[in-house]
């Protein structure tokens, strides 16, 4: 290997070690006599709001933080000095009035930390460490916030690239509620731009016990069918504007559907196979997951310990680089007619990747989640199309985007009976009592092992050490 490949690899490597070694110590401000009492305050909302069912949940940058008291007419005002300023706060208020990305926002409740909390299979979620890997460390779970018309336009006017995008989101969204109708607006919502919050515990839920989630968060399976589309919309332009038109347009998707820790790095990838496109180089996906994965926890090393979605889309990724191709060299009864094969031989090399860390994580995982993949990714691309056309024809008339919904209609009322009723199956998911770490760090080690071993002796794993070096 060049001496230059090597110093730039040890380069990187040792930024992302001593940025996850210092994000160890990371500790929060100090609010002083605001902890666990009543508060007011001033801020800025910093991120699209996740809306569910219960209400609204916002992320605010605070600028001036004060203890508050109730006045003779019943009103919270601020009292004394500020005890504390530039500091993040996770909000919850009631779902209406709707709330944007850059509202300036008057907010009052009672403060506090957040606390981990234990799942219904007794398995401790880490919540004070996922909150702080955003630098929030502090929650108001109750909230009373005012937005004035004046600051709304305001914002809106100075948010820059993200007001718009979110603003177009939630518009697109709102054409799909007005033409679906619920729940099939909120799962082609979920499909296309991630917005999954209006899905419901219970239907979420089911997602689950299916091993279908992945088509509502956002995974990199979404990411690439909208690369797709992209490339094959843009190929009528010459071939350097196609690229760079594509990077530009996947850049702003992912800015637009929030920029979650799968959603950074499908996007990134993508843009590296395009750069390599650009130059005229080999693209490899394995160097190009790992670029990404150590940019990443340089730019946020908290992720590395504290975000679940990065870890299972690394895990889930690596799985498709290593085991997919050999994989579906073994399943040659299996018709590739509608990429059925492919679609078999991804589902399996992730499953193996990934389960024993859910089961570690969650204590459940999917037994069906096989043939539920198999019914309903081959016509999640078609759906994903027709879902937009009926959402971006709302913006010009609802009653042609009903031409476009009558067929959106169809395809989400297929997959929504088939997840309800495969979960509705007795032992549709197994759950596992909890056991030690160590049970899946062996499991890793030992594939890594087997994975060396054969890499020597077996033609396409060799290939694959090859491509990686």
């Amino acid at each position: 290997m060049n001496k230059r490949v090597i110093v730039f690899w040890s380069l990187l490597i040792g930024c992302a070690a001593l940025r996850v070694i210092f994000s160890l110590n990371q500790s929060p401000t100090d609010i002083g006599p605001c902890e666990k009492r009543v508060v007011t305050g001033v801020g800025t909302i910093t991120a699209d709001p996740e809306r569910k069912e219960g209400g609204q949940v916002m992320i605010v940058s605070v600028k001036e933080l004060y203890m508050a008291t109730t006045s003779a007419d019943k009103t919270l005002r601020a009292v004394g000095d500020s005890c504390a300023s530039d500091l993040l706060i996770r909000v919850k208020t009631k779902l209406y009035p709707r709330f944007s990305y850059n509202d300036v926002v008057t907010f009052s409740g009672k403060i506090s930390t957040p606390f981990n909390f234990k799942s219904d299979t007794g398995r401790a979620f880490d919540y004070i460490g996922y909150l702080a890997k955003d630098t929030v460390f502090y929650e108001i779970k109750s909230t009373a916030i005012a937005s004035s018309r004046t600051d709304r336009l305001e914002a809106r006017s100075s948010g820059g690239i993200s007001s718009v995008l979110f603003y177009l989101k939630r518009r697109f969204v709102s054409n799909l509620e007005r033409v679906l109708g619920e729940p099939h607006a909120a799962l082609g919502a979920g499909l296309v731009v991630g917005e999954k919050s209006a899905l419901g515990k219970d239907l979420l839920n089911d997602f689950r016990i299916v091993g279908l989630i992945h088509i509502v968060v956002l995974s990199g399976f979404n990411i690439t069918v909208v690369g797709d589309a992209m490339r094959r919309m843009l190929s009528f332009l010459p071939r350097v504007w196609g690229i760079v038109v594509g990077g530009i347009g996947i850049g702003l998707f992912g800015v637009m559907v929030g920029g979650g820790a799968t959603v950074v790095r499908s996007c990134f990838m993508a843009g590296v196979a395009l750069s390599a496109d650009l130059i005229r180089r080999d693209y490899n996906v394995t160097r190009a997951l790992i670029f990404a994965g150590l940019l990443m926890l340089i730019q946020n090393p908290m992720i590395l310990l504290h975000d679940p979605s990065f870890q299972l889309s690394f895990l889930a990724t690596l799985g498709l680089i290593l085991l997919a191709s050999p994989i579906e060299k073994r399943l040659g009864r299996i018709p590739d007619k509608f990429g059925m094969r492919g679609i078999v031989a991804s589902t399996i090399a992730t499953q193996i990747f990934v389960s024993p860390y859910i089961l570690y994580m969650m204590g459940q995982i999917s037994v069906i989640g096989m043939v539920v993949n198999i019914l309903v990714l081959p016509i999640i691309p078609i759906t994903m199309l027709v879902v937009f056309l009926t959402g971006a024809t709302g913006f010009i008339s609802l009653d042609m985007a009903q031409v476009f919904g009558w067929v959106a209609h169809l395809l989400l009322t297929y997959e929504l009976h088939v997840v309800e009723w495969f979960a509705r199956i007795p032992f549709a998911s197994v759950t596992l009592p909890m056991f030690s770490g160590w049970w899946v760090v062996g499991f890793y080690a030992a594939f890594t092992c087997a994975f060396l071993k054969f890499s020597s002796i077996t033609p396409q794993f060799r290939f694959l050490k090859k491509s990686s070096t």
